[in-house]
């Protein structure tokens, strides 16, 4: 720690600031820095000094030491000011509406808002930091809100050293909370800077329920009454504004005949393929149906049937029918109980609908309703299914349970080529091998397992359920049947016969079915704990009610 006392305005240089921070002295206090310090010398007569600064705040100066006399004198006690007592000084946790936010420049402005539209995380050269621009409403700030002066939205701009550190919304609707923002003016227009490196931090909540967080920009956060009333506010406005208004947006065949730049638009999944490097997913709304490629950067986690905004796409000038994204373009949800959903879902389903559209439509509707395609075959004491957030944040397992049940949808299953699931194993040495290396000159009537092996099923199961519905992470659930551990997940009865063209074909159906928006699968975990590792999550006592039948595909 470093003291500098005095009168005179002091410029200090940080890691993460283009710029400078001016700290100007006020009475009674002295300026605390923490951080290390070089002197550099720009000529023989000039020297500046360079401070790396992690953390300024003001704290009170100490009394200069009188002179000595007889008389003893208890040294005053200066209370230890820290960084939470200044925060609280400082107004940490009051909130300000969107519309005082916006009257003019502020210093740590804390805000709530309904997200109505951001972009994706992208670089900015200028200022060598990751940046999204998103848009806020609330009940004093929202299009349409019919007053002079007001405008339809805040914009934010977030601002950090990595993408990892901007919030990733997923859908519109996401409630965020903003500390510590800067309230400026840019091209005479009202907006909000947020710097998570410097002072600045976000939380995202779900918009219609739950009081956990979803994601946020720290390790911790503060929650308390008030935030609790203040979500519950902004989701009752967010639920009545959103029924009643449309989003904005033009559609893929004007888009296609005016071919603007960077445009926005609506659409309903109808088929999502998984490539090495991403996803290729088809969208219609009701006048065309297009392709877009979305790379696995993007961290993008949809499902088919569901609506979605588009935002920033452009037409390929070279492929036809065929959407291209920015590295700023983004693709957001839309709940189906908005105006907007309902509306667009009516009118692709629609008899009226171009004959292109309806083929599509039908051919990518699921005929049956979402199914709980498993079934838990041992009895346990759990009767509800416990959340993939709580249980894999070690919450549930304090008091020493080991199996829980969960319910949750399939997005993708490892390896992807259903032929490696199944593996084969020595009985007596425990040695695994590959099925390729155990068929390989496999004849006529010798197409048999050799003595002392049988078949085990091994792959993973990325699944997420409600509670991380907006998260971009997937949770790992392990399935194994060495050693009888949920052998009858799977009912494929080889014996010693080695498998044929038929039995992979029933796997490739599994894992189509398994993969499918509308497929839910209930499934009892047993978590393992690992010395000095995180724990592994296996599958047990779980068998699917859907293979060997082909009556979903």
């Amino acid at each position: 720690c470093v003291f500098f006392i005095g009168t005179a305005t002091t410029e200090i240089y940080t890691r993460s600031l283009v710029g400078s921070v001016r700290c100007v002295q006020e009475t009674g206090y002295q300026r605390r820095v923490h951080g290390e310090s070089r002197r550099e010398t720009a000529t023989p007569q000039i020297g500046f000094e360079i401070w790396i600064v992690n953390q300024v705040y003001w704290m009170p100066k100490r009394a200069s030491p009188k002179k000595e006399s007889s008389k003893k004198v208890a040294p005053k006690k200066v209370k230890k000011v820290t960084r939470r007592s200044m925060d609280s000084a400082n107004k940490e946790d009051s909130y300000y509406k969107l519309k005082d936010s916006s009257t003019e420049e502020k210093e740590r402005i804390n805000v709530y808002g309904t997200i109505l539209d951001c972009s994706a995380p992208y670089f900015m050269e200028k200022t060598s930091k990751y940046q999204c621009t998103i848009k806020l409403i609330d009940d004093t700030v929202y299009p349409g809100v019919g007053m002079k002066g007001i405008p339809d939205y805040i914009t934010v701009t977030l601002f950090a050293k990595t993408a990892a550190e901007i919030p990733l919304a997923g859908k519109i609707g996401t409630i965020i909370r903003l500390h510590r923002a800067q309230s400026k003016k840019f091209k005479g227009k009202p907006q909000l800077n947020c710097d998570v490196n410097i002072k600045g931090a976000w939380v995202l909540f779900d918009g219609t329920d739950g009081m956990t967080e979803l994601s946020k920009s720290g390790k911790s956060h503060t929650f308390n009454a008030q935030d609790r009333t203040i979500l519950k506010e902004l989701r009752e406005f967010s639920k009545k504004f959103f029924s009643k208004n449309e989003l904005d947006g033009i559609t893929l065949k004007e888009a296609a005949k005016k071919r603007p730049k960077d445009f926005d638009c609506l659409c309903y999944v109808l088929e999502i393929k998984k490539k090495a490097n991403g996803e290729t997913i088809k969208v219609c709304d009701a006048d065309k149906v297009v392709k877009l490629d979305i790379p696995t950067t993007k961290g993008l986690s949809l499902n088919t049937h569901e609506v979605v905004r588009i935002r920033s796409a452009n037409y390929d000038e070279k492929k036809a029918d065929t959407l291209t994204l920015n590295e700023y373009s983004n693709i957001l949800r839309v709940p189906k109980e908005y105006k907007s959903a309902k509306e667009l879902l009516e009118k692709v389903k629609d008899k009226t609908a171009p004959q292109g559209v309806k083929a599509q439509v039908t051919k990518h509707t699921p005929k049956d309703k979402p199914i709980v395609a498993s079934q838990i075959l041992n009895a346990h004491k759990q009767k509800e299914p416990i959340q993939l957030k709580e249980l894999f944040s070690g919450a549930a397992t304090k008091g020493g349970q080991k199996y829980f049940k969960v319910r949750a949808s399939v997005m993708e299953i490892g390896p992807k080529d259903p032929k490696e699931w199944l593996c084969v194993v020595d009985k007596k040495t425990k040695k695994q091998y590959k099925l390729e290396d155990i068929m390989k000159g496999k004849k006529g009537k010798d197409k048999k397992l050799p003595d002392g092996m049988e078949y085990y099923f091994k792959m993973q199961l990325f699944v997420n359920d409600k509670s991380v519905h907006n998260d971009s992470n997937l949770y790992i659930l392990f399935f194994c049947t060495v050693e009888g551990k949920c052998s009858e997940f799977i009912n494929l009865k080889l014996g010693r016969d080695l498998p044929t063209e038929e039995h992979f074909k029933e796997l490739k159906r599994i894992y189509k079915t398994l993969t499918q928006a509308w497929v839910e699968l209930d499934l009892m975990v047993e978590v393992v704990e690992v010395s000095g590792k995180q724990p592994v999550y296996f599958l047990v006592d779980t068998a699917l009610t859907i293979q060997l039948t082909g009556q979903f595909h």
